[in-house]
């Protein structure tokens, strides 16, 4: 057990640091969008994720509405090394479940990002980019429907 554990460590501190899991702080949104650019940063060439929804405070009592304000948040979409790679199905997943939801439903979907506390982003045109590989996405479920 000694010899399991020994290698473990030895393993967890062979991998790069963004391999490590560090603890995250959430964004949550709904009804999002998703779009793709081009951009040079620090002389190589990146392509840009800007995933705009509207914000959401979770765990409201059931059956509680909020209005929301939209935010718009970028990251450089990388190539399959972190979860960015899947967000884009993500959304299309929450929209889907979105259009499909009724008043029956005992919750409500929503986009949730979560950025690493320790993400070290970028400036670029005066825009806060996040580093794929620092981002993880899903679909959220909370009680209450938005007001939009």
């Amino acid at each position: 057990m000694k010899i399991l554990a020994a290698a473990a460590l030895a393993l967890a501190a062979a991998l790069p640091a963004h391999a490590a899991t560090p603890d995250f702080s959430p964004y949550v949104g709904g009804f999002p969008s998703f779009g793709e650019r081009g951009a040079l940063i620090n002389g190589k060439k990146v392509t840009l994720v800007a995933i705009t929804a509207f914000v959401h405070d979770m765990d409201l009592p059931p059956g509680g509405v909020q209005e929301l304000d939209g935010e718009t948040k970028y990251f450089v979409k990388d190539d399959g090394v972190g979860n960015m790679a899947h967000c884009e199905k993500w959304i299309k997943q929450v929209r889907a479940d979105e259009r499909a939801w009724t008043k029956k439903d005992a919750t409500y979907p929503y986009l949730e990002i979560n950025i690493a506390t320790n993400a070290k982003p970028l400036t670029w045109k005066g825009m806060t980019i996040y580093r794929g590989f620092d981002v993880r996405c899903w679909e959220a479920r909370d009680f209450g429907q938005p007001d939009f």
